[in-house]
């Protein structure tokens, strides 16, 4: 028992009291609540993009939702975008999707991934059909790329 003092200070704070039985249970409890909690942050914390599939359908529910400015985040640039020229390419997006109509539903047909001559995924194509509103169906290839071990929309910026 003189083991559990030294490697558990806490134990001995417990084993004090005459309550020891409940401390010890609600000292378990408290455990189990913390590891619980971490899971979920780190669950929540690891959203990468793991195919090209799901950058495509991150980057499409945003263009549902009509969240431009989260959609033009799943673009992989080749320099660097300032955060006015993000605000404007969400305008041109929004102005763009509203010539078709509201995007209700979209479907991924296909998706390829284009691998390096050592046998890493760098590049991806994903071929999606879209449905809008007004009945209106549309069949795209959205290329991909694969930026710090996350696919993004691959997004030339020209100039």
């Amino acid at each position: 028992m003189t083991d559990l003092f030294f490697q558990y200070p806490l134990f001995y704070i417990f084993a004090r009291s005459t309550n020891f039985k409940l401390k010890l249970k609600k000292m378990k409890k408290l455990q189990i609540l913390l590891l619980a909690l971490c899971a979920v942050v780190f669950a929540a914390c690891s959203t990468k993009t793991s195919s090209p599939a799901s950058i495509v359908k991150e980057y499409l529910d945003c263009i549902k939702a009509g969240n431009y400015d989260k959609a033009v985040k799943c673009f992989h640039f080749e320099k660097e975008v300032k955060e006015a020229e993000l605000k404007a390419l969400a305008g041109k997006l929004e102005a763009g999707y509203s010539k078709e109509g509201k995007l209700l539903n979209y479907e991924i047909v296909s998706e390829d991934v284009i691998k390096d001559d050592e046998g890493n995924e760098v590049k991806g194509k994903v071929k999606v059909k879209l449905f809008y509103e007004n009945d209106k169906e549309d069949e795209e290839t959205i290329k991909t790329v694969k930026e710090n071990g996350e696919w993004k929309i691959d997004f030339s910026v020209k100039g």
